[in-house]
C-alpha cells in the first residue's frame, strides 16, 4: 500500500523563507513513509495555489525521496507543450520524482482569463493528454490538432523518467473516466465520491482500461482527520471539519448521489457529520482509520491512498494561524506515519 497526501501551502509573511512551514512538513511526511505530496491548482481563489507546478520544483529541491505531483492542475486550460517543459524541468530537478494530476476545473473564469475555451474542456483535455504522451515520448514531432499545431518538435528539457512523468487523470463523468483509461497512467478516485458512487466508476475505468489494453491503476482520494482520540475527533472537530468541506463541495458537487445529499440538507433535514463521513472521509483514531483503510482495500483493491489532512476546517483560509495549522497537520502526519502506514506495509510482508 502505498500513501500520498495533499501539501499544504502554508506562508509565513514575517519570514526570509516565507513557505518553510510547507517545506517541513514534506520533510516530515518524507521522514514518515508517505510516497507522494501533491497540491492544488486554482486561478484567483485566495488560499490556492495559481502555480503549483513552479512551488512544486521547490519543494522538490528541498527532499531526497518524497514524490511531488498535482492534484489537481488544470490542464486543458493551458498550453500542454508549456506543461509539458514545466513538468520535465521539474523531473530533471528532482531525480525523476514527478507525476502530473490533471483535471478540468468548474470555473469558466480560469479559461477565459487563460484564452481556453471551458465549453471545450473536455476535447482540449483529450488532445493535451495525447501532446504530452507524445512530446516526452518523442522527438521531433508533428501534430495537427483541434487546438494546437507544430513542426518538427522537440520538447526540451527531455525528462527523466521513461517513458514519461507519470499523468493522473481525475474526473467522475463516464467520459472522463474513459479518458483516464486510454490516456493517463492511474485514474484519480474523487475526494468526495461515497463509497458507492466510486465504484460504480472504478469498474468502468477497469473495463475500459482492458479495452485499451492497458494497464487499471488508480488512487484514492479522501479527506482525513486523525487524533490520539477517537471521542475528541467525533464530538469536537468533525462537526466543523465536515461542514467546512460540505461549503467546498458544492462547488464542484455533479453526480447524482452528491446531489442528493444537498437537497436532504438543503430540506432542512438534519444530516450527521458521521453519516457524510462514513465513507467519504478518514477519520478518528489510528486504529479507525486503519480499519476504514481496509474496508476500501478489501471493497476495492486500492493500493493507494493519498489523504488530504486538515483541508477544509473553518478558519484555515486565514482565521486561524499557519502555526496553528502548520501544527495539527504535522502532528497527523508524524501519527499516520507512526501507527497507521506500518499497519500496511507489515502485513504486506506478512
Amino acid at each position: 500500500m502505498r500513501f500520498s497526501f495533499s501539501l499544504p501551502v502554508l506562508r509565513d509573511a514575517s519570514s526570509r523563507d516565507p513557505f518553510h512551514q510547507t517545506y517541513e512538513l514534506a520533510s516530515i511526511a518524507e521522514a514518515a513513509g508517505f510516497d507522494t505530496a501533491t497540491i492544488g491548482h486554482h486561478h484567483f481563489m485566495p488560499g490556492n495555489q495559481s502555480d503549483p507546478l513552479t512551488f512544486m520544483a521547490t519543494v522538490a529541491a528541498r527532499t531526497d525521496v518524497l514524490r511531488v505531483g498535482t492534484g489537481i492542475f488544470q490542464l486543458p486550460a493551458h498550453n500542454p507543450i508549456r506543461v509539458a517543459e514545466q513538468v520535465a524541468t521539474i523531473d530533471q530537478i528532482s531525480g525523476g520524482r514527478v507525476s502530473l494530476g490533471v483535471g478540468m476545473g468548474w470555473w469558466p473564469v480560469e479559461y477565459q482569463v487563460h484564452g481556453s475555451v471551458f465549453t471545450q474542456r473536455g476535447a482540449r483535455m483529450e488532445e493535451a493528454l495525447q501532446i504530452l504522451r507524445l512530446v516526452w515520448e518523442r522527438e521531433h514531432v508533428t501534430w495537427h490538432g483541434q487546438f494546437h499545431q507544430f513542426e518538427d518538435l522537440t520538447v526540451y528539457p527531455r525528462p527523466v523518467q521513461s517513458p514519461h512523468p507519470p499523468i493522473w487523470v481525475a474526473g467522475v463523468a463516464d467520459a472522463a473516466v474513459d479518458r483516464a483509461a486510454r490516456l493517463g497512467d492511474a485514474w484519480l478516485w474523487g475526494p468526495v465520491q461515497s463509497l458507492s458512487t466510486g465504484q460504480r466508476c472504478l469498474d468502468r475505468y477497469r473495463a475500459s482500461a482492458a479495452v485499451a489494453g492497458r494497464p487499471a491503476a488508480w488512487i484514492l482520494r479522501r479527506y482525513a482527520w486523525l487524533g490520539t482520540d477517537r471521542r475528541h475527533v467525533e464530538r469536537d472537530v468533525l462537526p466543523a471539519y465536515v461542514d467546512g468541506l460540505m461549503q467546498h463541495w458544492r462547488e464542484s458537487a455533479e453526480d447524482a448521489e452528491e446531489l442528493a445529499l444537498f437537497a436532504r440538507i438543503d430540506s432542512g433535514e438534519n444530516v450527521s457529520a458521521t453519516e457524510i463521513a462514513a465513507d467519504r472521509l478518514l477519520w478518528g483514531a489510528p486504529d479507525d482509520v486503519i480499519e476504514q483503510i481496509r474496508r476500501y482495500e478489501v471493497a476495492t483493491g486500492c493500493d493507494h491512498i493519498h489523504a488530504a489532512f486538515g483541508a477544509g476546517l473553518p478558519g484555515n483560509a486565514g482565521e486561524r494561524s499557519t502555526m496553528g495549522e502548520f501544527e495539527e497537520v504535522a502532528e497527523m502526519l508524524r501519527l499516520f506515519g507512526r501507527e497507521v502506514i506500518p499497519a500496511f506495509r507489515t502485513s504486506a510482508s506478512g
